[in-house]
């Protein structure tokens, strides 16, 4: 997408000295990037642009750059004719910094299962009042795959794959991005102790109830069903592995 000349940003010389200078510039890269429009695929300015725009030296682009790249919003291309391309940030980017701050918090696997024990009930609810057809295509499809899949090695990440797209169809972003991270975290631990037959046939139970609650916009009923579901589960994974889900987070790049 091309955009009208711009002029160049001095607001950077009259900025506290508290935020780093190439932060400051990460995050008026991110400005133009919504305001012109751009979207996964379109080409940032060539470095003599940004340089003239942003006034600032080599270096600090950058290292705004570099940090933009971590953080999943533009991925550099190298070789002649490369540079700067925007990209959009995926739920493993969020995942990676979240799993960073928690090791740094000392936080264990089985504060993840409480907070998913908090909020899936919500998101349960919350899709059950907002889910769109194709939402309900989707999950129906899915708990399809995960009845085929009761025997197989897939049903843990086709039960992880329902769960996500649950807290899609929440409409909020929020649930979604947050269901997805958490179970990016917890995967290892799921892949690793994995279910029981009985527990699979458990599981599967209750994941009907909740889509068809969700199915007929019976948001309580959602609720219930959901709350009753992870609240199980955290209690057989714990029961069953102790020391596995008192394990700390550790900052890694999720799958």
């Amino acid at each position: 997408m091309t955009s009208t000349a711009q002029q160049p940003v001095t607001a950077f010389a009259a900025a506290p000295t508290k935020a780093k200078r190439a932060l400051q510039v990460a995050q008026a890269i991110v400005s133009d990037i919504q305001m012109n429009a751009r979207e996964a695929g379109d080409r940032l300015p060539q470095e003599e642009d940004m340089l003239a725009r942003y006034e600032v030296a080599r270096a600090t682009l950058r290292e705004a750059l570099r940090f933009l790249e971590l953080q999943g919003v533009i991925h550099l291309q190298l070789g002649r004719g490369g540079g700067p391309v925007v990209s959009r940030p995926q739920t493993r980017d969020f995942a990676s910094s979240l799993s960073l701050i928690l090791q740094f918090m000392d936080t264990d696997l089985r504060a993840l299962l409480e907070l998913r024990e908090a909020i899936a009930p919500d998101t349960a609810a919350r899709a059950a009042e907002r889910a769109t057809n194709a939402d309900l295509a989707a999950l129906t499809d899915c708990y399809a795959q995960l009845e085929r899949d009761r025997e197989s090695a897939s049903f843990e990440e086709t039960n992880r794959r329902f769960h996500d797209l649950l807290g899609w169809a929440s409409g909020n972003p929020g649930f979604g991005l947050l269901t997805s991270a958490l179970h990016l975290l917890t995967r290892d631990l799921a892949m690793e102790l994995g279910y029981s037959a009985q527990e699979r046939s458990n599981q599967l139970r209750c994941l009907f109830r909740v889509l068809s609650a969700v199915r007929l916009r019976d948001a309580e009923n959602a609720r219930r069903h959901m709350e009753r579901l992870v609240k199980g589960s955290s209690e057989y994974l714990a029961n069953r592995s102790p020391d596995l889900v008192s394990q700390k987070i550790s900052w890694g790049d999720p799958c």
